[in-house]
This record gives C-alpha cells, structure tokens and sequence, in this order.
C-alpha cells in the first residue's frame, strides 16, 4: 500500500492530486483540511486547520510497517492581507507564517521522527512558489515564507545525505507555477493601490496562461512515483513531462 498525507485538500492543487492518486490501486490518502470534498473508501480526512499548531503538533503519524511508499506533501498555504507591510494586521502575519511555514515544519519533523528508520520509499515534498525567490509586492508574508519552506526542504536534504546516506527520506521543493487557484481570484478582486500587479494577474486569467490544478497535479504524481529520475530538491513543474519516461 502506498500512503499519502497531504495538507490543503479540500480544493485547487491537494485536492487534484489526492484525487488522481486515489485512482491508483493500493494508495490511501489521509487529507488534512478544514472541509472536507473528497469522498473515497481510501480517503480518511482530518478537519484541521494548519493554524491549530497545538493540534498539529499533537497529531500522530501512524505506523505503516508493511507500507511500500510513505509520502506527506505539504501544500497548503495563506495570504490572508493583500497589502504592503506595515498595513496589515499581526494576526495575519501570524496565521499566514502558522499555515505556510510553521505548520509544514512541524509536520516534516513529525514524519522524519516516525519514519526515518524504514525502508520504504519516502518522500517530503513541499509545494513552493516562484515567490520565493522574486519579491512581490503585497506578498511579504507569502514571499517570506515560501523562501523559509524551499531553504527548510535544501536543510533537511543535507541532513538526509549526511546521516542516512544508504537510505535517506527524499525531499523536494516543487514550484507549480501560476495555477487557476482560489489565490488567483483573490488576487484579481484586489485594487491597485493595494496590489499594482493586479492587472498583470487579470491578463493571465483572460489569456489562458493559468495552469490547471489537474495538469499540475499529474506532473506532482510523475515525481512521487519516480523521484530517482529527479536529483535536485529545488524542481519547476515547466519541467517536468512525464510523456518523456
């Protein structure tokens, strides 16, 4: 049986990959979200949200001893203000850090605890955002905390080939790209004054040069499936075309 734990299904990007995994035979997924819209007899979903640290602290990563694969991709992430700091409030701050960053690190230290010591296959793999490396405007808490998960997922690969060389747990920092998500109409509703990009975010939507949450999805199941093809932790799903293996 193949084991996923992913947060953020209950739409966009989780939810199109725990569905297209849920096709496969042998594969459970567990969802952490707060609603749940995934119904499957290998579906069990957890209705928490990320920024209960205390209940995701407390959560318990079970023991799969008979696993083939174990995998937890943390997906879900927050912009709850869209506006230039020093205009936003501290609780956002606080809950945008708590789902995308804090939450997902705590998690990872979870797992590595649970899992470490087996020899399946497993993989971290933490979805990130070009917005890590680019400053934008408005995104400081996004921006910030998607730079912390990518250089989160390069520690804890140094760590995997230092001290497990033989067996390491895989991890990947996955750029998706611009995605047709509930994020890019939020993006689309806000002013210019709080957001001068906004009409760069409108063309997007108007030509067609969203991607799909399905299309990313597939490209996300190829590296689960078969991460010996891929080397680096840093990976852009432009890149990815599972046609080719």
């Amino acid at each position: 049986m193949e084991y996923y734990f992913i947060t953020g299904t209950s739409r966009g990007i989780g939810k199109s990959l725990s569905e297209l995994l849920l096709r496969q035979e042998n594969t459970f997924v567990l969802g952490i979200s707060r609603n749940q819209s995934i119904h499957h007899n290998n579906y069990f979903h957890l209705p928490l949200s990320l920024s209960d640290l205390k209940s995701i602290s407390d959560f318990n990563f079970p023991e799969l001893k008979e696993a083939e694969s174990i995998c937890l991709i943390n997906n879900a992430a927050a912009l709850t203000e869209i506006n230039h700091l020093g205009k936003i409030s501290t609780n956002s701050i606080q809950e945008d850090f708590d789902i995308s960053l804090i939450a997902p690190t705590i998690l990872c230290n979870l797992f590595l605890n649970q899992y470490q010591g087996y020899g399946c296959k497993r993989i971290i793999m933490n979805i990130g955002s070009g917005a890590s490396q680019t400053p934008f405007e408005s995104w400081a808490t996004y921006c910030a905390s998607k730079a912390g998960l990518e250089m989160l997922s390069k520690v804890i690969d140094v760590e995997q080939k230092l001290k497990h060389p033989a067996n390491p747990v895989r991890v990947f920092s996955v750029m998706p790209g611009v995605v047709d998500t509930k994020m890019q109409e939020v993006l689309r509703a806000v002013s210019e004054e709080n957001f001068s990009m906004v009409g760069k975010f409108i063309e997007y939507k108007n030509t067609n040069l969203l991607s799909s949450p399905d299309e990313v999805a597939e490209k996300l199941a190829h590296i689960l499936r078969s991460p010996e093809l891929f080397d680096d932790v840093n990976l852009h799903v432009k890149d990815i075309n599972p046609k080719k293996h």
